[in-house]
């Protein structure tokens, strides 16, 4: 990978996850999957991040290998034996660091 360009799938996130974005900042589904090195992380886009993704802020971190996205209301599935599953209020992870993604419907 191209240092300070993110992997396409984070590319592709950021698309995806703008393209489901309501006018008034709400999102069409429930969960989002992310497939990393260390786990499967689910967990809700933070307001603020998807705030920003409706107002186009995004488009200088983009192409920021720091770049992040916030998660809320987190479980990771560590690949790892000895740490099967932790939970966190809050995580952000890195879009570098996403192999692959998958979004859950919303209830109802």
């Amino acid at each position: 990978m191209e240092i300070g360009k993110i992997n396409p799938a984070g590319d592709a996130l950021f698309e995806l996850l703008r393209s489901t974005i309501s006018p008034d900042g709400a999102h069409a589904f429930g969960h989002l999957v992310l497939y990393t090195p260390f786990g499967v992380v689910r967990g809700r886009t933070g307001i603020a991040f998807l705030q920003g993704l409706n107002n186009g802020e995004e488009n200088t971190a983009v192409e920021d290998s720091r770049a992040v996205i916030e998660l809320n209301e987190v479980t990771v599935e560590h690949y790892s034996n000895h740490l099967p599953t932790a939970n966190f209020d809050r995580l952000y992870v890195r879009l570098a660091d996403i192999q692959g993604f998958a979004l859950e419907r919303s209830p109802g």
